[in-house]
């Protein structure tokens, strides 16, 4: 059908057959409670996958903590962090629009960024624009639990077009809505913003068609009672005989007969005082002047309140028999009645009002559907503008603080690129002392290092360095500034990860059969342009599967696949393989950290024997952790002495046996003599390649320092590709 925006739902969004049959049952469902017109309106349809915005998986979601912590709760999520400074219930929801679709068109995203830093700007010099915020506070803040403000406005324009709203909830939209474009225009309008899309939503909330529109609405209702809330939908709309006549007619019977109730006063006194003189004339006023002028009250029985009754003195005579006696007060010696004439005269009173009161619920109705109704598309346009207003005020306050850059967003042709110097992980920052955090880089090409294989000590920051790396990049396609030194990127059309163990145990489904529908899931929609997160695949099997899964999916994602990958893994052959065999594509990281010696005298031994402690640094440094410290957790997670001590003893022999059988393979494949040379050359690089690295690390730069011993271990790995190469000739 036709939509009251002039267009047709069909035509104007092409729906596909299914969309078209979803849309129908959503309509005849909606239609039962009244809510179907929104339906009719084609501009509220958009594309679940629109143009320009990356859908992220509810697992990302989840998993980066983005909308809910870990522990379900707001604080500590992305959406806290960047959330928090916003002054409206609908810039609020605005900013989790954001977070959870990221823009995915560069113009747009530098278009974001650029009105950020205006208004980062503003606020550190004070200027026009931070009038117009506190402004947006005054007239659409409230929502928030904070002072004053017209409420969730875009709430209640929603109400006000399925004519489900109270007079409060309008005049408060209207209110809210009119007088904050009234209050920009009055200071410049759209010319107090620099950059494009300011002034856009500047110019979108401060419409001067929304304020006449406003202006009229309100010129139709009782604002300052409804304001105060004392307006119903029986007296709200103000008197109007062409707009609503049947409302006048309803509201002159209503008066007509508490006219009729106050005619019936003086002949009921009369009747009194006819009876007190038994039909004799008695002279004088006497008669008169011992009866009441009569008036009407009410009292109330029990929960019910009784009106129109007459109160007169217990003593006095001449009350007619037919009179109804409803009550009696001792202490005040008085009696009161409901004469049938009353009576008469009331029922006609009640259904008046009755016919008056549908007749305004009619009359509200029929305003809120032909007139507010009408003006819902223009009013939610300037509602949703102060919400954008409100969102990038909050993003600029996040910009201000103290570490934080605005991300250079690079060309659409420029090779796929994740760049971050000592970036932070942002949600954990803001939640630890000042400083305390230490920060990493990353530089990932699609032309050069595409892949980074973290290993390392369990607890030494592996997962919080590449959940970092993806919020930042999610940050920046936000619109956000982000926690490092310097950060550029290409624009990602997706981000995936797979990290934590979970199980479906309803759907029958264990944890590493839910980690590999995860990976698969990852494996058919990553391109070349997107970010994959891998943490320690391949853990929810034998140590044989898991490596033989870790090695293939990751072997697969460089060669075909040519993502930007971070790939965390306890399997340090995985590593070494993989960097050995994609050496200008993959490189290895692994966060540093130093063993307690244990002849230092503030060492404590442990009587039983036990693991080596070490301390994490957190830093990460090139190359591969060539073991995992698990029992150094262990013992941090309180497990008793002398079970870390027989684990220990035991991770000893399995590590001897392993280097036992490793040499015997040597021995009998090369002899005795050769392997015996083989590990004085290897000794031999590794002494070299230290020596090098300790004199030039001595007056390098930390970046300089990187470099180094990438080309170290480059050295190395090249010499041990040569004595591979003897052993196959």
């Amino acid at each position: 059908g036709k939509t009251s925006a002039g267009g047709n739902v069909g035509d104007a969004l092409n729906l596909p057959e299914q969309t078209t049959r979803a849309v129908a049952v959503a309509f005849d469902w909606l239609r039962q409670f009244g809510l179907d017109g929104m339906l009719l309106l084609a501009p509220t349809f958009r594309p679940m996958s629109a143009a320009g915005e990356m859908n992220l998986a509810p697992n990302v979601l989840r998993q980066l903590e983005m909308l809910r912590s870990r522990e379900d709760k707001h604080r500590g999520s992305l959406l806290w962090l960047l959330g928090d400074g916003t002054r409206t219930a609908a810039g609020a929801r605005a900013i989790r629009r954001w977070v959870s679709h990221p823009l995915m068109d560069g113009d747009a995203i530098r278009t974001r960024l650029d009105s950020v830093e205006e208004l980062r700007t503003e606020a550190d010099a004070g200027g026009a624009l931070e009038t117009v915020l506190d402004s947006l506070a005054k007239h659409h803040g409230g929502a928030r639990g904070g002072k004053g403000g017209g409420g969730d406005v875009e709430r209640y324009l929603g109400r006000i077009f399925h004519g489900t709203a109270t007079p409060a909830e309008l005049v408060a939209a209207l209110s809210a809505v009119g007088g904050f474009a009234k209050e920009v225009l009055s200071v410049g309008g759209d010319s107090l913003g620099r950059t494009r899309l300011t002034r856009e939503l500047l110019a979108a909330a401060c419409d001067p068609a929304v304020v006449h529109t406003c202006d009229e609405l309100l010129s139709r209702v009782d604002v300052e009672a409804a304001s105060a809330g004392r307006a119903t939908a029986a007296t709200v709309l103000l008197p109007d005989p062409v707009k609503f006549p049947e409302l006048e007619r309803t509201r002159e019977a209503v008066a007509a007969a508490e006219r009729a109730l106050q005619d019936l006063l003086p002949a009921l006194r009369q009747k009194i005082i006819d009876n007190s003189r038994g039909g004799k004339p008695q002279g004088g006023k006497g008669g008169l002047q011992l009866t009441p002028r009569l008036t009407y009250t009410s009292v109330r029985q029990g929960s019910s309140q009784v009106e129109h009754l007459i109160e007169l003195p217990d003593t006095l005579p001449g009350i007619p028999t037919n009179w109804i006696r409803v009550s009696t007060n001792k202490s005040k010696k008085v009696v009161r009645y409901h004469p049938p004439e009353v009576l008469d005269a009331a029922a006609t009173l009640e259904q008046s009002r009755e016919r008056h009161s549908a007749a305004c619920a009619a009359a509200w109705r029929g305003f809120l559907r032909d007139d507010a109704a009408g003006a819902f598309l223009e009013l939610r346009a300037a509602v949703r503008a102060a919400a954008g207003l409100d969102a990038l005020a909050s993003l600029a306050s996040v910009a201000r603080l103290d570490g934080y850059v605005k991300p250079t967003i690079l060309p659409d042709d420029h090779p796929p690129t994740i760049r971050f110097v000592d970036g932070r992980h942002p949600t954990l920052e803001a939640v630890l002392d000042p400083g305390s955090f230490v920060p990493n880089s990353v530089d990932l090409r699609g032309d050069a290092v595409r892949a980074l294989v973290v290993t390392g000590p369990n607890m030494g920051g592996k997962s919080c360095f590449i959940r970092q790396v993806a919020l930042l990049a999610l940050m920046a396609q936000m619109g956000s500034y982000v926690p490092a030194a310097a950060a550029e990127l290409t624009v990602l059309d997706g981000v995936y990860t797979r990290m934590g163990a979970s199980d479906n145990l309803a759907m029958g489904s264990s944890t590493f059969l839910e980690e590999m529908s995860e990976c698969s899931s990852i494996l058919r929609s990553a391109t070349e342009k997107s970010l994959v997160v891998l943490d320690e695949l391949g853990r929810g099997t034998s140590t044989h599967d898991g490596v033989a899964v870790a090695h293939a999916t990751l072997d697969h994602i460089i060669s075909d696949l040519k993502p930007m990958c971070l790939f965390v893994t306890h399997y340090p052959d995985v590593a070494r393989d993989l960097a050995r065999k994609h050496r200008t594509h993959c490189d290895t990281r692994y966060p540093s950290y130093v063993e307690v010696d244990e002849n230092h005298e503030n060492y404590e031994k442990d009587e039983n024997g036990g693991a080596g402690r070490i301390e994490f640094l957190y830093r990460l440094t090139p190359g591969v952790a060539h073991r995992s410290y698990g029992l150094n957790v262990a013992r941090m997670a309180g497990l008793p002495a002398d079970v870390v001590a027989a684990a220990a003893a035991r991770a000893r022999e399995m590590e001897e046996a392993v280097a036992a059988r490793a040499m015997a393979r040597d021995v009998a494949r090369f002899g005795p003599e050769e392997v015996e040379r083989r590990s004085r050359e290897t000794v031999r690089l590794a002494e070299e390649a230290a020596a090098a690295m300790d004199a030039a690390l001595a007056a390098a730069t930390p970046e300089e320092g990187a470099e180094i011993i990438r080309r170290a271990q480059a050295k190395v790995l090249a010499a041990m590709d040569a004595m591979d190469a003897t052993d196959t000739s």
